[in-house]
């Protein structure tokens, strides 16, 4: 059969007005012709309402990439539908952020010198406390002549790919610093490595034999196949840190024996992750291995140091070359002149891109180390990457600098040396309690400078920032100690 024309479905309708001819007659065609018209009328309508439909599904699909893009990072905050609002308030800062679960509670170690040690959960739409579990019952403590400033009891990790999983390291040592700033504190006695049900804080697997880390300071870091410790033992010539994998069962997955330094000084060792990579850091080397442990390269480090990190890149200022960085990737290294100029959210618009700071240029690199372009001025403490502009403040107000080529886009008279953003739009506090006037927070399209609204934030605030991805007004009396923060949505 063959196909008909999708017109002559309209033949089937009848029309009640025809069209008369110039003889006073109906003509035949005309209620067709009509109805045809109101039929491409109808179509054209339908096809300009669909493409406004796809073109604002396409907005909205970039727009959430930008958003999910920065999620996570140092100075990103929730996406915010308009001015904040009030959530809640805590009145000390006693209360530790060491991860977010997707389901929105805040979970963290509670760091005490004295007594048990304890992880709980808040509520981070209300902060009401959720739960609260005991993992170290305290009677093992050992006594500590120096009073603590701060005592650290340990973190919490969320596992990656598992929901509703967190793991956490805790000890009941006193790793801490005196009122002068000193370093001061006693080993711990009790060590756990335990993975939580985050819905209610049960714990699911004990990982603490496994891992062999009872009673010794450790560092911990967990990825997809496996969470890894790395442990000191001994003194002297015959102190080593031993680095162990287990896989989430707790099935020895592979470890590793690091050398230590011979000398007076206890030098610690940490670990990071750099991808899919595992990064043991110790005084005298920088050590990358894969998911297997083995070791994909090393960097020496004596008299060298780690300067930052931030999402697949680590910074090294390598042994007896100051005024050089060299950038480790997991696909390998780059050397770039300057000191790092680290980008508090970076989406990725520009990949391999790195700032450094030049005699007193903010200066651009590639992937390939090889330089971009220099922008004269002060040089900003932080920057933000977003939609491939570097967004700055070098003490006149923010500024956006096209990434690829240094050329000023705008500039905006607000100014905020720490600036946040949702992805969306730029966050800036224009104004201090300490200078006598109400603080306030404004919004800036960070395409073009533009302001989007302005809103007061609560009295006493004197600074914005981003805590567990919330955004968090800090009140902070003339010692500069926060004495109030309050939750924004």
């Amino acid at each position: 059969m063959a196909r008909r024309s999708p017109l002559h479905d309209v033949e089937l309708v009848d029309d009640d007005e025809p069209t008369a001819t110039a003889d006073g007659a109906a003509g035949p065609d005309a209620g067709r012709r009509g109805r045809r018209a109101l039929v491409v009328g109808v179509a054209l309508v339908t096809v300009l309402v669909v493409g406004a439909v796809v073109g604002q599904s396409v907005v909205d699909r970039r727009e959430r990439a930008w958003v999910e893009a920065v999620v996570g990072q140092a100075g990103a905050v929730d996406l915010l539908a308009g001015p904040p609002v009030v959530r809640w308030e805590m009145t000390e800062d006693r209360f530790t952020v060491d991860a977010r679960t997707s389901d929105g509670l805040l979970v963290g170690v509670q760091h005490t010198g004295q007594g048990p040690v304890e992880v709980a959960a808040l509520d981070g739409a209300t902060g009401v406390e959720a739960w609260r579990v005991e993992l170290i019952d305290g009677s093992t403590r050992a006594a500590q002549d120096t009073p603590a400033a701060f005592a650290w009891s340990g973190l919490c990790s969320e596992d990656p790919g598992r929901e509703h999983r967190v793991t956490c390291w805790v000890h009941d040592g006193t790793e801490s610093v005196d009122e002068d700033g000193d370093p001061t504190g006693v080993p711990p006695s009790v060590v756990r490595v335990v993975t939580l049900d985050t819905r209610d804080g049960t714990v699911v697997r004990d990982l603490t034999d496994a891992l062999d880390v009872t009673g010794s300071f450790s560092s911990l870091v967990v990825t997809r196949d496996v969470v890894v410790v790395s442990t000191q033992h001994g003194t002297g010539s015959e102190r080593v840190t031993d680095v162990r994998a287990v896989t989430w069962d707790g099935s020895p997955a592979w470890d590793l024996t690091v050398p230590e330094p011979v000398d007076d000084q206890m030098s610690q060792t940490y670990l990071t992750d750099l991808g899919d990579l595992v990064a043991v850091v110790t005084a005298t080397e920088l050590r990358l291995l894969d998911a297997a442990g083995r070791t994909v390269r090393t960097m020496p480090l004596d008299g060298g140091y780690i300067t930052g990190w931030d999402t697949g890149a680590l910074y090294v200022t390598p042994p007896e070359s100051y005024g050089t960085t060299t950038v480790v990737r997991p696909d390998g290294d780059v050397d770039v002149t300057g000191d790092i100029v680290p980008a508090f959210v970076d989406d990725g618009s520009v990949p391999g891109l790195v700032l450094t700071s030049v005699d007193g240029s903010l200066t651009a690199w590639d992937a390939e180390g090889t330089r971009q372009w220099s922008s004269p001025g002060i040089v900003p403490p932080v920057v933000f990457v977003l939609g491939g502009r570097v967004h700055l403040d070098a003490g006149l107000g923010l500024t956006a600098l096209d990434a690829r080529t240094g050329d000023e886009l705008w500039t905006s008279d607000v100014s905020s040396a720490d600036p946040l953003t949702d992805g969306r739009h730029l966050y800036a506090l224009v104004a201090a309690p300490s200078r006598g006037q109400r603080s306030e927070m404004v919004a800036l399209d960070p395409a073009d400078g533009s302001e989007v609204w302005r809103a007061p934030l609560p009295d006493g605030t004197d600074e914005l920032t981003s805590y567990g991805g919330m955004l968090v007004a800090l009140d902070r009396d003339d010692d500069g100690d926060v004495t109030r923060i309050t939750i924004l949505r």
